[in-house]
């Protein structure tokens, strides 16, 4: 199955104009003195580091959160409809408008990782991928990395695999209904919001 690449970088959906902007950027690095850490969970890892800044100060606590990368993708039928997962998430404390997402297994890589999790969450499998880009989470504590996908002309293969704690249900939407969902709550969480808005720019 052939992944294309939307953009020359790993910040997603580019021009030229982000390109010159990008090569202007002052380079910065802090440097990690050391690194404890204070939580090791299956699930989330928290590291306390001590950081010199360029200037010469020194924080010596520093929190970096690394959770497990994921997977997200807006998921197109055959007939353009566009797949929604309604169901709860327990970090957002109710049920919402949702697409299609997981995390990644040790040792896979994006494409692999989006196409079990259409293949396993709901049956669907697709041969037209767009990766719209890669995002870190968190732009002070890391917390991992998000990559984002386009799936188009999906159709049913067999029935869903999955032990996902909650419960879903799949829905089929237009655009018009999608976009005005991005506005009126529907879709909650920022991940799911990232990845629609970056699939309808990719779709114009």
């Amino acid at each position: 199955m052939a992944c294309v690449m939307i953009g020359s970088w790993s910040g997603g959906l580019t021009s030229q104009k982000s390109a010159n902007v990008e090569k202007r950027m002052p380079e910065e690095r802090w440097i990690i003195l050391n690194e404890e850490k204070v939580l090791d969970h299956p699930y989330v890892n928290v590291t306390y580091q001590s950081i010199q800044l360029p200037d010469g100060r020194i924080i010596p606590d520093w929190p970096m959160i690394q959770t497990r990368d994921y997977v997200n993708a807006l998921v197109l039928n055959e007939s353009g409809q566009i797949m929604i997962l309604k169901g709860y998430k327990h970090g957002h404390g109710r049920s919402s408008w949702q697409v299609l997402g997981g995390y990644l297994e040790p040792g896979e890589d994006p494409e692999q990782a989006v196409q079990r999790e259409l293949l396993e969450e709901t049956g669907y499998q697709s041969d037209q991928w767009q990766h719209l880009g890669s995002f870190t989470i968190d732009a002070n504590r890391h917390v991992g990395t998000g990559h984002f996908f386009l799936a188009r002309d999906a159709r049913r293969v067999a029935a869903p695999d999955h032990a996902d704690l909650e419960q879903f249900a799949i829905d089929w939407v237009n655009v018009e209904v999608l976009q005005q969902a991005l506005f009126d709550g529907r879709v909650a969480i920022a991940s799911y919001a990232i990845n629609i808005a970056l699939a309808l720019l990719a779709m114009k």
